[in-house]
């Protein structure tokens, strides 16, 4: 099965107190929230076999797509904001009747789900960070007009995302597009984005994900040495999306942490 080979799933919607929110659910088990990436890209990055997996790994597993994206609901003109993402997903999991939950980040979805760490901890188990950073992060995206521009923009990206020959381009005709959220993300909300000063506050048992080609390798290593209760695995030859390229790999890790004894040391295979 290919990342982008999928068993279809029927799309729900949460209505939230000011919004609604498109999302899938599979399995039983830990309550596991996925934070897709982006900003600017549908939750399809996530809906993957490393990903969806879990579900038959003792996760309740929820991927939606965050607001401005895909099925949920827009914001206002210039509204999105890290805080809003964040607070969007506390509310969710309150809607799906969770007093708990894992929480998982890929990328930008990382930052949201340390956003949300440092301000409601007490509501997760586990935290699962995918190839994302606690901040600086400096970029070179350029100002989009259009939804057809951010999508060029990331087609021209996309090959550097992964290390081996395979650039699953079967993934990315599956994505789509949306301009407010990837411009109120890359030049109001990044410029801002640093919680290095906050991330020794969660004390969330915390498992750290990243590839030997990523950019964001070196925020990981930091993230790992800061985190109180974090472990770090460092795939090799690995780029951004290692449940895209070593599948099988991920979902052990990340079922293991989820569902298994709690690790308490860094390491790297």
């Amino acid at each position: 099965m290919s990342a982008g080979e999928t068993n279809q799933v029927k799309e729900r919607i949460a209505t939230l107190q000011n919004a609604t929110l498109a999302y899938i659910r599979e399995g039983s088990g830990v309550p596991l929230l996925c934070l897709h990436g982006g900003m600017g890209v549908d939750s399809a990055s996530l809906r993957v076999p490393g990903i969806l997996k879990l579900a038959e790994r003792g996760c309740d597993l929820v991927v939606f797509d965050q607001r401005g994206h895909g099925n949920s609901a827009a914001a206002a003109a210039s509204a999105y904001s890290n805080e809003l993402w964040a607070t969007d997903a506390l509310q969710l999991g309150r809607r799906l009747g969770w007093e708990r939950m894992a929480l998982l980040g890929h990328s930008y979805g990382g930052f949201i789900a340390l956003e949300y760490a440092v301000r409601w901890a007490q509501t997760l188990s586990h935290l699962v960070l995918v190839s994302t950073s606690a901040g600086p992060v400096t970029t070179a995206a350029p100002f989009c007009l259009t939804d057809r521009e951010v999508h060029d923009h990331l087609q021209r990206q996309w090959p550097g995302f992964f290390a081996g020959p395979d650039k699953h381009w079967d993934l990315f005709e599956k994505l789509r597009f949306w301009v407010s959220p990837y411009n109120d993300a890359f030049f109001r909300e990044l410029p801002k984005y640093d919680l290095r000063s906050k991330v020794r506050e969660i004390t969330t048992p915390a498992l750290l994900i990243v590839g030997t080609h990523d950019h964001y390798r070196d925020d990981m290593e930091w993230l790992a040495r800061e985190l109180p209760s974090a472990s770090l695995l460092v795939f090799q030859h690995v780029g951004h999306f290692p449940f895209v390229e070593q599948p099988d790999k991920f979902l052990e890790a990340v079922s293991a942490f989820l569902t298994g004894p709690e690790r308490s040391s860094n390491s790297r295979s």
